[in-house]
This record gives C-alpha cells, sequence and structure tokens, in this order.
C-alpha cells in the first residue's frame, strides 16, 4: 500500500505519535463502546430471569434489529463527526444533515408502531409468533426516537473525540452503563414486566449519553478548540448541506445494508427447524460477542484522527495488539471450563439456552479480531474520502453473510449455528474487497 508524497510530508511535519499515545487515545474510546454494548448482555441476563424468558428475549431482539435498522442510515454520523469535525463550514452543515436524517428516521418508526404495520412486520416479514409480536410491542413503542438520539449522540461524540477529548466520552459512557445496571437491577428484584424493562432501559441509557456528550462539548469549548487546529488538504471535505448529503450517503447506503442484511438473518433465523430457539439463542449470543467485538470499533476513529501522524509499524502493531486482546475473551468463554461457567450464569443456567448458545460464541470467537481489520481499512478509506469502496464491501458481506446462513439452514442445520458462521463468512469477504481497494486506490 502507497502513501501519497503529501500525506508523507504531513507526517514529518507533526510529531509522530507513538503506540502509548495511540492507546490512551483509543482506551477511554474503546470503554465508551464496551459499556455501551454490554446492556445487551445485561439485558439478556436479566430477562433471563423473569416471567416468559425465552419469548421475551425473541420479542425484544427483533424490536431491537429494527431499531438498529432504522438508525443504521446514521450510525457513521461518528465517522463523519470525526472527519469533518475540525473544520467549521462543514461542521455546521453535518449538524443540520444529522438533525434532518434523525427526525425522518424516527418519523418512519413512529409510523411503524401503528398497530397493522406493526403486526404486519413481525409476523409477517419476521414470521415468528403472535405471542412474541406481543411481547415486542412494549420496547417498539417506547424506542420511536431512538433514530433521533443516536444521530445526536454520535455528531457529539464525533467532535469531542476530534479534539482528542476522549474521557469524555468514556465518562459519558459510565454513566449510560450505570443507568442499564441500575434500571435490570429495580426491575428484576420487583419483577417487572421483561418487554417493559427493556424498552426503558434501552431508551434511558442513549438520552443519557446523549446529554451528557452534548454538555461537555459546551463546558470545555469544543467548537473553538477545533477551530484552532491547522487544517491541510481541506478541499477534499463538504461544506454545504447538498455536499455532506453526497459525502455521506454512501456512508449511510453501507450502513443499511449491513444492519438490513442483520434483520433479514433473523427473518431466516425464525425459519430454521429450531425457529423460536434459535431466536432467543441468537440475539443474546450475538450480543454477547458483539458486546466484546465493539471494543475494537474506536480503531477505526483513532486511524481517521491520527493516520498522518502515525507510522505504519506503530500502527499495524496498534491494530494487532486491539484485535488478539479482544479475541482472547469469547475464545476463553466458549473453549475453556471457566467460561463455560460464566455462559451458564449469563443464561440463568438454563441448559437448554446455555447448550444452544455454546457453539455459536466458538464460531464467532474470531470475530473481534476480524472487526479490528474491518474498522483500520474502513478508518484508511474513510481518510482518504474513499467511501464508496466500503459501500461495495459491505454489499459482499451482506450477501456472503445471507447466502451461508441461508444454505445452512436450508440443508437442516441450527438456525443460530447458521447465523454465525454466515457472520464470519461475512466479515472474512468484506475484509479481503477492502484489502483490495486499498492496493489499488
Amino acid at each position: 500500500m502507497n502513501t501519497p508524497p503529501h500525506i508523507e510530508e504531513g507526517k514529518n511535519a507533526l510529531q509522530e505519535r507513538s503506540l502509548l499515545m495511540l492507546l490512551t487515545q483509543f482506551i477511554p474510546l474503546s470503554l465508551s463502546d464496551v459499556a455501551m454494548t454490554l446492556g445487551d448482555p445485561l439485558q439478556t441476563a436479566a430477562l433471563s430471569r423473569l416471567a416468559f424468558p425465552q419469548e421475551t428475549l425473541a420479542g425484544v431482539g427483533i424490536v431491537k434489529a429494527v431499531a438498529v435498522f432504522l438508525e443504521s442510515p446514521i450510525i457513521m454520523i461518528l465517522h463523519a463527526s470525526t472527519a469533518l469535525g475540525s473544520y467549521a463550514m462543514s461542521r455546521r452543515a453535518l449538524w443540520q444533515f444529522t438533525v434532518f436524517a434523525g427526525l425522518c428516521l424516527s418519523g418512519i418508526f413512529l409510523i411503524l408502531t401503528w398497530e397493522p404495520l406493526y403486526n404486519w412486520l413481525l409476523l409477517d416479514v419476521f414470521g415468528v409468533s403472535t405471542f412474541i409480536a406481543t411481547r415486542g410491542r412494549t420496547p417498539f413503542l417506547l424506542m420511536f426516537l431512538w433514530p433521533f438520539v443516536i444521530a445526536w449522540r454520535r455528531f457529539f461524540q464525533g467532535l469531542l473525540i476530534r479534539a482528542r477529548k476522549s474521557a469524555p466520552v468514556g465518562w459519558a459512557s459510565v454513566a449510560r452503563f450505570i443507568w442499564v445496571i441500575v434500571a435490570l437491577s429495580v426491575g428484576v428484584s420487583l419483577k417487572c414486566d421483561g418487554a417493559l424493562l427493556a424498552g426503558v432501559t434501552l431508551m434511558g441509557a442513549i438520552l443519557i449519553e446523549a446529554v451528557l456528550v452534548t454538555w461537555f462539548c459546551s463546558r470545555l469549548g469544543i467548537t473553538s478548540i477545533l477551530d484552532q487546529h491547522i487544517h491541510h488538504e481541506t478541499t477534499k471535505f463538504p461544506k454545504t448541506f447538498r455536499g455532506v448529503t453526497s459525502y455521506y450517503l454512501p456512508l449511510a447506503s453501507t450502513m443499511l445494508l449491513l444492519w438490513g442484511s442483520r434483520a433479514i438473518l433473523l427473518s431466516l433465523v425464525a425459519r430454521s427447524f429450531d425457529g423460536s430457539l434459535a431466536l432467543a439463542v441468537w440475539p443474546a449470543a450475538w450480543g454477547l460477542v458483539l458486546s466484546i467485538a465493539n471494543g475494537t470499533r474506536m480503531v477505526q476513529q483513532v486511524v481517521i484522527s491520527s493516520y498522518e501522524e502515525t507510522s505504519k509499524r506503530t500502527l499495524i502493531t496498534f491494530v494487532i495488539i486491539v484485535g488478539l486482546g479482544f479475541t482472547s475473551i469469547p475464545f476463553f468463554l466458549g473453549f475453556t471450563d471457566k467460561g463455560f461457567s460464566l455462559l451458564r450464569q449469563f443464561f440463568g443456567d438454563n441448559p437448554t439456552l446455555v447448550e444452544a448458545a455454546r457453539p455459536v460464541v466458538q464460531i464467532l470467537s474470531c470475530f473481534p479480531f476480524l472487526l479490528a481489520l474491518q474498522n483500520t481499512f474502513q478508518g484508511l478509506l474513510i481518510h482518504w474520502a474513499k467511501n464508496w469502496f466500503i459501500n461495495l464491501a459491505t454489499i459482499i458481506a451482506a450477501s456472503f453473510t445471507l447466502i451461508v446462513c441461508g444454505s445452512l439452514i436450508f440443508a437442516g442445520h441450527s438456525g443460530a449455528t447458521s447465523a454465525a458462521y454466515g457472520m464470519i463468512a461475512g466479515i472474512i469477504g468484506e475484509i479481503l474487497v477492502l484489502l483490495f481497494a486499498l492496493q489499488h486506490r
């Protein structure tokens, strides 16, 4: 991978960032992602201890998939904010786009809460039972503002990251995590309805985090800090609402494809021979592994914000350390006796769920390392404003995931393990396409 001369000049002109500096920037960001995604396994552990655990887990899993699908076009607002945050005109245009897109997506979510549309979505599209659909209705109603709040939160997180103020992002996530623990603990102790508890916990968590990152940006004067930065190559970034829309479109469609394919994946899982069990096991096991793997996602933000000041060797070492470090955790859970004991506790000592989940965790044990590679390559392409290559790679990944999963289910394999093999096939295909794009950009 050849580095353009102007990038090399930029690196030489700036103080090179060491491995320790990268890790210092990365760790608070990683903790914020881990704290965010730990909510899913904690929620699984809580709902497993309340009435109708299997049906509630399945219903909430479907609702979360729909929510994240509707959120997906604005997930990469974080990446755009990190890339554009230092440029005042680009930052203002991106904020306008963020508000507009978030409100539009929440409007669609609100329309889907209409009961006939909701029933069509869960009963016909996802093919779940009436009881599972009933269990999912309450959290679905509570979560219609989900896309707007996510967009708002990610915009201000990106500004903090661009200004290299990682600690406030971490503190906001800690507050979110505390809310999740308190809400779930109280809900379980009071034997609350699991579906209601899930909806209140999820929405309360993201609202708390969004308010806090906004407050930190205001208190620290982040926009003033960003406006003082010395900029290079600013012409490649958009400065108008229309320009930001064109810049962001491939990123939005990338996430739409990614999460759309994962929603379709659930509909395939529901049609497996063990559909009801698989619908409970797959979101729970996937949520557990993803909560670990998401600790590597902020590699991308570090790459975007620090690439020009970091040597290739340091960057490679950083990515390998992060990837292997997080991969060791699901490997421990899936392949060791002590890890199996922890899995049993996680699933409320339900033997049916535990036995079905263990092979899923084993298959996905390499996922964190693969995700670290994927995020590194995506970050490099975003840095060079080559966003359409990311879109192409996501199409390949989604296709591989659905083809592999659907083929295995058609051949009579378990829905949850079929989905796990599909996810691994998809991310490997995506990494190969991203690597090819970097070599031929």
